[in-house]
Parts: structure tokens; C-alpha cells; sequence
């Protein structure tokens, strides 16, 4: 399923610059919407390039209260930087980032679910997110579902022996793990399938080694 959850709701945009050759950029522009289960958590990812930035204050605004208690918990180096909404804005400020490839913990302290609609470009090109050895809280750079390993579009295949996926469910409050065996592959048929809009835990133990995750996505230009 490649950029399954954009289907119907991307368009392509050309733009074409005033000049005496004819120059395209072609983007693909759409949206997410995200869902945050009640008085739960769930691992929640932006894989799109939001205007004028993937600042908490752009994609979670809360000048009037709308995410009141609402925790974000963006996990970096081990320990965890958490942002609680209020009446009036985010407890630090709102200006923590939740780029294509990052996640973070959100909480939903409601009686309801809570929908969160993410709007932007897709990053095109060739994209490298870094794992750093140890636990890394992360999403795929491109907004598409379906085995992590399969995919064409994120390849992630150059796990090591005992490198470890964990899929947080939000109906169930807990975790699916997938361990890479011997070869350093994950198992064949494992279900690495995060929802377009999730993110996962990955447990990097090459030692003092960081993985280079790549993905690619491009348009092609008319």
C-alpha cells in the first residue's frame, strides 16, 4: 500500500516559472488525519512538510485551549521532553519539531478520541533518517504504510542481528516487537505495517554504530 492513506486527497501541483525556458517544480501536497485514541496514547508522526514549519504550535495550535491537558512526549537521547497543552499555548513553548521522521507520544486525556489533521508536501528525493545506537522513536520520512522492509519506498533492510521494531498499538495500549535474526533481516512475513500518521520505537544494538534508514520518493517532472 504506497502513500495509501493520501489516495484521493494528494494532488500534484505544477508550477511553472515565468521565464523564457520553462521551468516545473512538481510537488505533492495533501493531508492526514491522525487519530489519538480516549484517555490514551498513541505514537503519532507528521510525514509531511508543514508551512511555515513542523513546530508543535503549527501542527498542534492551541492559542484557545484546544489541546488542554492534551502530554506530548518527544523522546531524544534516552529521556523524554514533554509539552503540556494549557488555555493559553504549549507548557516550553510549542516550539519542539515533529519533522517527517520524528514521533512523539501524544496523550489524550478526553473521554473521546481526538482527530488531528496534518497538512503539507511530501519530501521528495532521497531521504536518510539516522538511528542512533540504542531506542530511537522515529516514522518513516514518507507518508506510506505497509511492511517497513518490503516497501518500496523505505527498504529498510540493513538491520543488524537483534535490532528490534516495536509497533505501539493504541486500541491495545501495548507493543508488537519484531526481532532481525542472524542475517540481520527481520523474519519473512513479520507484519511491520505502522498506519501512515504512526510512528515506532527502533532499538539500534550495533554497538556505537548509527544506521542510515533511506527512503525515496520522487515525482517525475512533465
Amino acid at each position: 500500500m504506497l502513500l495509501s492513506a493520501l489516495l484521493g486527497t494528494l494532488g500534484s501541483v505544477s508550477l511553472m516559472a515565468q521565464s523564457s525556458t520553462n521551468v516545473y517544480s512538481l510537488n505533492v501536497v495533501g493531508y492526514i488525519n491522525v487519530v489519538i485514541p480516549a484517555d490514551g496514547y498513541a505514537i503519532v508522526s507528521c510525514p509531511l512538510v508543514a508551512s511555515p514549519d513542523n513546530t508543535l504550535n503549527t501542527l498542534f495550535p492551541n492559542t484557545s485551549g484546544t489541546y488542554l491537558k492534551v502530554k506530548v512526549y518527544k523522546f531524544i537521547a534516552g529521556s523524554y521532553i514533554i509539552e503540556t497543552g494549557s488555555k493559553t499555548g504549549w507548557s516550553l513553548g510549542g516550539t519542539n519539531t515533529l519533522n517527517p521522521g520524528e514521533a512523539a507520544f501524544v496523550f489524550n486525556p478526553n473521554s473521546t478520541p481526538m482527530t488531528n489533521t496534518f497538512v503539507g508536501s511530501v519530501a521528495s528525493g532521497t531521504q536518510n533518517n539516522i538511528l542512533n545506537p540504542g531506542y530511537n522513536l522515529v516514522s518513516s520520512i514518507i507518508p506510506t504504510s505497509g511492511d517497513l522492509v518490503t516497501n518500496s519506498l523505505t527498504l529498510l533492510t540493513n538491520a543488524v542481528t537483534k535490532d528490534k521494531i516495536y509497533v505501539f498499538n493504541p486500541t491495545t495500549q501495548g507493543y508488537t516487537i519484531y526481532t532481525a535474526g542472524k542475517s540481520g533481516a527481520f523474519p519473512s512475513g513479520d507484519p511491520i505495517i505502522p498506519n501512515v500518521g504512526e510512528g515506532f520505537f527502533y532499538e539500534n544494538n550495533n554497538g556505537t554504530t548509527p544506521l542510515t534508514w533511506a527512503e525515496n520518493f520522487s515525482v517525475s517532472n512533465p
